[in-house]
């Protein structure tokens, strides 16, 4: 649609896109229409607006930054001076504070979940995990979260992380401990609180016996 429009306007015509997000397609939709020549997008932090929303400034910003080659036509460019991208992150959350819409641990560049981690393949292969590092492009630092997908390397961080060494032994009772919580519970997540007090169990018992 874009294409023929720009073919029949001319290129004398700035063209202009408002996509809302109904099928989930207005951050691609928006990125063909500027890779179509559309030179005005529409957007909102956080895809606020009436329906499901429109394209989210956010996530623009971030693919524009990041592939600006896999966006727009020739040799345009998005702006004058590129965007800070380690500053979405905290201009998110004042606008979900302000406005009273949550970010969620699923909403992309910006949401709760981004950075964190809670299986083992970051550990090994980051780069098979996830499509760019949230530190070195957002400032987000990775956080560590102990869930029923648990495995041994994630024990052993957030034990690190809360101040405790364990072995082999441990950290398998740890596992078994942490599937146990988080299926009895129904909650995936296990707060820190919890598992620094069985691991204050855990250690004071290994200690009394050896």
């Amino acid at each position: 649609m874009f294409a023929q429009v720009r073919s029949a306007a001319g290129e004398d015509v700035v063209l202009a896109s408002h996509l809302h997000n109904d099928l989930g397609l207005a951050p691609a939709n928006t990125l063909q229409a500027l890779s179509a020549g559309v030179r005005v997008v529409a957007s909102s932090w956080l895809g606020i607006a009436e329906r499901a929303g429109m394209v989210a400034t956010e996530q623009l910003l971030f693919l524009l930054a990041r592939h600006p080659d896999r966006s727009l036509d020739g040799e345009a460019t998005p702006w004058w001076t590129a965007p800070d991208l380690t500053r979405l992150p905290g201009t998110a959350r004042m606008v979900a504070a302000v406005t009273g819409v949550p970010l969620s641990v699923t909403t992309p560049i910006v949401g709760t979940g981004v950075g964190t981690i809670s299986t083992g393949t970051p550990f090994v292969h980051p780069e098979f995990f996830q499509p760019f590092d949230p530190h070195g492009v957002l400032g987000i630092e990775p956080h560590v979260l102990l869930t029923q997908l648990a495995s041994a390397r994630v024990v052993t961080a957030v034990a690190a992380r809360l101040g405790h060494t364990l072995d082999g032994d441990q950290v398998r009772a740890a596992m078994s401990w942490a599937k146990a919580r988080a299926f009895r519970t129904g909650r995936a997540v296990i707060e820190d609180a919890a598992f620094a007090d069985y691991l204050d169990g855990l250690t004071r018992a290994t200690s009394s016996t050896s």
